[in-house]
């Protein structure tokens, strides 16, 4: 969640400092933009991006308000490129009044096209409902330099976070806020975007700017997360000397309203009633917390958006339903009730945006996770199949705001640590395969058993699914591991498992097992019989790189795979070429084996056994071991070529 605050009580308004909604304009004769050399074959260039917060006390109340100006020009070299530029979005967010847009093109001879409000129409977005206004500008053409900025009226944001770098280069970017001279502002820049530093003061404001020069564009790459990567700033208010020496809204400060919200004036006779529904006499600490998650996550649906119901307990345990901070205020109400040790973990995914513990921002306390200490493992309370020690990977290799409740006496509250959130082992999320395939010579065909068992995140919350699903959509299930649609085959058997002996599987949480006959594994060249083995584990992702890499490699979560193939040779015949099987590729670092694809083979009493360990075991890789990770990763890939040549023995 992130948490919306109302103006803090600390803040003594007294400054008079003020704003009106004229106080932007644009150069009435603008010049067709000179790009940087290596910039022009681009498709597409920023000239600037300038984007200026003005903070400003309004009215009566002396409420804090600001004025965010953002300002934009941009070349536009192909008809690609205008698709990508024709339509401007503009979050409505806190936003009190929409005031001004204005939007132009000017054309390499130096004409000017003005567009009015009437020439920009406004695109209801549906899919994001009212937090968008999208306007379409016509009459683009390549190479023009297109220049639009927004003016909006907002709410005060003590906390805020401006991105600056795109798919395309940008020659100059800029930010600036100005706040009455009371307040002062701390203002960090991440990924190459300087710090913006003090750069005006007198008895009325303060002026805080940044400027960066020529940031290069931005692309997607494979195993790394892209706008966590992107230039930026973020900033937040550090103090008010009206209100005293201390520094404001600290993650102290964050941790206590938390405690508040989600502890203090709570409905204890609701509590109650879940308590006497939840039956957790004679049972260790671990058995409790997992029935209290269980029947939480049965019982209860969340909604993602808000609304004042879903955090009214009583609303809540009527109707089943509410949304994250619902939850987790009866998560930590039961468990304080059943004196659970345990604190709530605030942070935020780090493929979205990586929490920084050393800016206090509050716009990192997005999501919920909830620590118990004794067992050293979390509870997503959100997600529905996950259980006590999984929870999504990119909530895990990352820092957070712990939250811990202290008592002094009978007065109750909470203090904030930053700590790390360790990520699972690759032993904790895995998808391991038994398959057994045997040879029909007379129809070449091949009948071939697998049995798949699935845990943590690579797939065991599917044990919790499964439950909910009807028959199509399990069907569906099964299609899917199946590859149904690339393989031709008669689906002898699908079945789900509760359990199953076989060893490297034996805490799988979802378990099933299928059973198909198919042609589309056997061809014939001459007098041998070609077995595509490869292919029987499924489709592998493969990696290539045609540019230097930029970024380092970063997993979502540790994993593995193991796999045992077992070939039952026909009588009378053998494998010629064994040895097609046997891969090793690893990558250590430090003296650990932290990637490897490895596999080798055995023959005995007529069977053809293979055996793969497959595994990825570091969310944090520097790039300059990408050819060795590219390596183990297209091993998976190369083993699906893998083609058995079988003939008959002389």
């Amino acid at each position: 969640m992130k948490i919306n605050l109302t103006v803090i009580a600390c803040l003594i308004i007294t400054s008079c400092f003020a704003s009106n909604d004229s106080i932007y304009t644009w150069d009435t004769t603008p010049k067709y933009a000179e790009l940087n050399p290596e910039n022009e074959t681009e498709n597409m260039v920023g000239i600037f991006y300038h984007e200026k917060d003005n903070y400003y006390y309004d009215g009566e109340q002396k409420e804090l308000k600001l004025i965010n100006i953002i300002h934009k020009k941009i070349r536009v070299n192909n008809n690609e490129s205008i698709g990508d530029i024709n339509k401007i979005s503009v979050s409505l967010t806190n936003v009190i009044k929409l005031i001004e847009i204005k939007a132009r093109s000017i054309k390499p001879d130096g004409s000017i096209i003005e567009f009015d409000e009437n020439s920009i129409r406004e695109i209801k977005d549906e899919e994001k409902g009212n937090s968008y206004k999208i306007f379409a500008i016509d009459g683009i053409e390549t190479g023009d330099d297109i220049e639009f900025y927004i003016i909006r009226k907002m709410d005060g944001s003590y906390f805020g976070r401006c991105i600056f770098q795109n798919s395309y280069p940008i020659q100059q970017a800029s930010y600036e806020l100005t706040c009455p001279k009371n307040l002062s502002f701390d203002i960090k820049g991440y990924n190459g975007f300087p710090s913006a530093k003090l750069s005006e003061e007198n008895e009325n404001i303060k002026k805080y700017v940044c400027l960066r020069e020529n940031i290069p564009a931005i692309k997607a790459e494979k195993f790394s997360f892209l706008t966590p990567r992107k230039e930026r700033i973020e900033y937040r208010l550090d103090y008010n000397i009206y209100a005293g020496k201390n520094q404001l809204l600290t993650w102290n400060d964050a941790a206590k309203r938390i405690y508040n919200i989600l502890y203090k004036d709570i409905d204890q006779k609701i509590i109650d009633k879940w308590a006497k529904e939840i039956n957790l006499k004679s049972k260790s600490k671990l058995e409790q917390i997992k029935i209290i998650e269980d029947y939480l996550k049965s019982n209860i649906y969340i909604q993602d958006f808000n609304t004042p119901h879903f955090e009214n307990l009583n609303f809540v345990y009527e109707n089943k339903v509410t949304n994250k901070r619902g939850i987790v205020t009866i998560y930590a109400n039961l468990l304080k009730k059943f004196d659970i040790n345990h604190e709530i973990v605030l942070t935020s995914h780090r493929d979205k945006i990586k929490f920084d513990g050393d800016f206090q921002s509050w716009n990192y306390l997005v999501d919920y996770l909830i620590y118990f200490p004794d067992l050293d493992m979390y509870i997503d309370p959100v997600i529905t199949g996950y259980r006590l020690g999984c929870v999504e990977g990119t909530l895990t290799a990352t820092e957070g705001l712990f939250i811990k409740i202290i008592r002094i006496g009978t007065f109750e509250s909470a203090v904030g640590t930053i700590a790390y959130i360790k990520p699972s082992t690759y032993k904790d999320n895995y998808y391991n395969m038994k398959i057994d395939i045997h040879i029909d010579i007379d129809d070449l065909s091949t009948n071939v058993n697998t049995i798949r068992g699935l845990k943590g995140l690579s797939g065991g919350s599917l044990h919790h699914y499964y439950k909910m699903m009807d028959e199509e959509q399990k069907q569906n299930l099964f299609d899917t591991y199946l590859e149904s649609g690339k393989i031709k085959s008669t689906i002898n058997k699908t079945e789900v498992l509760e359990n199953t002996s076989i060893d490297f599987m034996k805490d799988a949480e979802f378990i099933f097992e299928s059973d198909i006959t198919t042609n589309d594994y056997i061809d014939i060249a001459g007098n041998k019989l070609l077995l595509k083995v490869g292919e029987t584990i499924g489709t592998q992702a493969e990696m290539y790189f045609e540019k230097e890499r930029k970024s380092d490699i970063e997993n979502t979560f540790n994993r593995s795979y193991l796999r045992e193939i077992n070939v039952y040779i026909p009588e009378g015949y053998k494998i010629s070429n064994p040895e097609a099987t046997v891969f090793n590729y690893t990558t250590n670092i430090n003296n650990e084996t932290v990637f490897c694809f490895i596999s080798n083979y055995t023959i005995e009493n007529n069977i053809y056994k293979i055996t793969i360990e497959e595994y990825y075991n570091d969310i944090y890789t520097d790039k300059k071991y990408i050819e060795e990770y590219t390596q183990v990763i297209n091993a998976a890939a190369d083993f699906n070529k893998v083609v058995l040549l079988i003939e008959e023995k002389e």
